[in-house]
């Protein structure tokens, strides 16, 4: 009975915590592709999905296709999806070993094989030299590249390295003059291959390498799967340790690539191990380019639709992992633009067609972004007119900014009744961009749900709408706002009874001030009906919305990083921006922080390439529960402070303290 008791008091906690995952906690990304109205193809620089490595500018994967009427990708010759990429040579990033063969293969980095170099020493060439099986692909697999690092590190004695997939290196022992260095490889804590190296003085590259090769890696034969090279090894009192410099390795598990292997939609369609290339098509699947679809196209890819008569789609990919990416633009190799359709980071809009951030750079002598004008860093946003997912609200400026999607203002509509732009009619500074700041959009919703009197509605920064009570009739519901357990707003309105307009079935709250704006609507509900039942009282919401109550400022000479705010135009809602005074040098293998959200990268290669990018954190959002079990709070409905806070107060007709019904 209490290990019952425990499991659902676990349950509960998790469930709590999932639902108070912090902010800037992201479980996943979406990393999106150009967006296509007809056939289109996509490489690595209009898909950031797909594998590219800016150092040695490789990638190769492709992704065309060819629409046909009724907006249909075929799965007949010629096919609706072909996709095709090559294996190409790279260096390790540990330079003595040579070269390796890396293919992008559905959006991830894999090893096609090992290959033999002339120009290195046949004793350096140990990767290559030791595999029975070298070439994955002639045995139609890949293999997932899961580490290839140079990065100087200190290995101890009780202390292994941590590899990926469960493999760890641990130091036996190191004799006594530190010549000698003896390994132990462990996975998932058993033993599964032990060796002595040498550091000692004239020890070849071969006589410090570690490696690990299984006897069988799918269909291949004792492929090297693990290599860890060690610059030097020393012996104290205490403990043994040494020094790493070198380490790779890849999956021990393949992925195949055999002729007519179905992945998703796709199939393999040829394998030429001969050239590296692998080609692809969705052969008896014809795909249907339906609005607002997200259709899987393989494991990793996918294609979403707007939702819109027009036909408007893109790729896509979705890493989950944890880990820091970046999600990147365009490689340039001089003066360049980007825009919402060749960096992924910007905000886009597929089903309204929205989105207008650019970013232009202007490179001078010395690879150089002047800080003088005319400046080598410029940035344009315009905001845009979009309606409300819950679209009898109407519309509102809608403002891609810095990689963010921001309220610009609500906008009154000629064409709608007065009574219905609630939202717009109730704020008395409905113009954000003329106070000079912006709100982020935080709910935009038209989903159908229940709200119940014992489940209040989730909204985001902390706050939540109760329903408190109910008539008999259903006709009239009093509400609640709280945020962070204190109540702050309440307020009756009237969704079901005969004759109800828009209005009087949306709840609105609008604080005092949003910065410098006054009596600002920031969230509003639509209630479509209410019940009052025995049990509990409920209803129905169709629409949802809120923006944050806390602006970014967007004056003119307000510095982002080393970009500044130069004009700000409220009445055609454009703001520009340069990088006045900071001067930016596109050094090798250099990344530097632009503005906020948005960084820029050059190559670690003497000819210039960089690119625009977007980092992002992907949190192991269950991990974190776990760890923030202890501070979830106990499980219940927030209590009401009977006075309303002055300074958040917010003025609605709750301001007149209906009683409850």
């Amino acid at each position: 009975m209490k290990r019952m008791v425990t499991l659902k008091l676990t349950a509960a906690v998790l469930v709590l915590a999932l639902s108070m995952i912090a902010v800037g906690q992201i479980p996943s990304i979406e990393i999106r592709g150009q967006v296509a109205t007809g056939g289109f193809a996509w490489n690595p620089q209009n898909f950031a999905g797909f594998y590219y490595d800016i150092k040695d500018n490789l990638g190769a994967e492709n992704l065309t296709t060819n629409v046909t009427d009724g907006n249909k990708l075929s799965g007949n010759p010629p096919y609706g999806v072909t996709y095709q990429t090559n294996a190409q040579r790279k260096r390790f990033k540990f330079d003595d070993w040579g070269f390796y063969e890396v293919m992008g293969f559905m959006a991830k980095k894999y090893f096609a094989g090992y290959v033999q170099d002339n120009h290195l020493p046949v004793e350096n060439q140990i990767l290559y030299d030791q595999s029975t099986d070298e070439n994955s692909l002639s045995d139609e697999q890949l293999e997932e590249v899961l580490v290839d690092d140079d990065t100087e590190l200190t290995v101890i004695s009780g202390t292994p390295l941590n590899l990926k997939q469960g493999y760890q290196l641990a130091i036996k022992s190191i004799d006594v003059n530190g010549n000698k260095v003896y390994l132990e490889l462990f996975k998932d804590g058993m033993a599964v291959g032990s060796k002595a190296i040498s550091t000692r003085d004239g020890a070849t590259l071969a006589d410090k390498t570690y490696y690990y090769r299984p006897a069988n890696v799918g269909a291949q034969i004792k492929l090297v799967t693990i290599a860890v090279h060690f610059k030097n090894a020393f012996r104290s009192a205490e403990q043994d340790l040494a020094t790493v410099d070198g380490e790779w390795q890849i999956s021990d598990t393949p992925v195949e690539v055999k002729t007519n292997t179905d992945y998703g939609k796709m199939r393999i369609a040829t394998v030429d191990s001969t050239n590296g290339i692998i080609t692809m098509d969705n052969r008896d699947n014809q795909i249907p380019l339906n609005k607002n679809k997200n259709i899987d196209l393989l494991p990793s890819i996918g294609f979403r639709t707007a939702d819109n008569a027009t036909i408007r789609y893109y790729p896509y990919t979705i890493i989950t992992e944890p880990g820091t990416y970046e999600v990147r633009g365009t490689v340039a190799a001089g003066d360049f633009t980007w825009n919402p359709q060749n960096f992924a980071g910007f905000f886009c809009d597929i089903k309204d067609d929205l989105g207008t951030e650019n970013l232009t750079t202007a490179i001078t002598d010395g690879n150089k972004l002047s800080g003088d004008s005319p400046y080598g860093v410029t940035y344009q946003t315009v905001a845009q007119r979009k309606g409300f997912k819950f679209e009898g609200w109407g519309y509102y400026n809608v403002m891609g900014f810095l990689s963010k999607k921001y309220f610009a203002g609500y906008v009154q509509d000629d064409r709608l009744p007065t009574e219905d732009q609630i939202l717009y009619s109730e704020s008395t500074d409905e113009n954000s961009l003329s106070d000079e700041q912006l709100e982020e959009i935080l709910v935009d919703d038209d989903t159908e749900l229940t709200v119940t009197s014992c489940t209040p509605l989730n909204l985001d920064q902390g706050y939540q709408l109760a329903v408190k009570s109910i008539d008999i009739d259903g006709n009239k519901v009093y509400l609640e706002l709280y945020k962070n357990g204190h109540i702050f707003d309440a307020k009756a309105i009237t969704p079901s009874k005969g004759g109800a307009t828009l209005a009087d079935g949306t709840y609105y709250y609008k604080p005092e001030r949003v910065g410098s704006q006054q009596e600002l609507v920031t969230v509003a509900v639509h209630f479509k009906n209410a019940f009052s039942g025995a049990g509990q009282d409920l209803a129905t919401v169709d629409g949802q919305w809120q923006i944050s109550d806390t602006p970014v400022e967007v004056k003119t000479n307000t510095d982002y990083g080393k970009m500044r705010i130069a004009t700000v135009d409220s009445t055609n809602g454009i703001i520009t921006m340069d990088n006045k005074d900071n001067q930016i040098t596109l050094s090798r293998n250099k990344s530097i922080e632009l503005t906020n959200g948005i960084s820029i990268k050059a190559s670690d290669n003497a000819t210039l390439r960089y690119y625009i990018y977007q980092p992002v954190i992907v949190e192991d959002i269950y991990k974190s529960m776990i760890l923030e079990c202890a501070a979830v709070p106990p499980i219940g409905f927030p209590v009401p402070i009977s006075s309303i806070p002055s300074e958040n107060a917010g003025t609605s007709v709750a301001n007149e303290h209906p009683s409850p019904l």
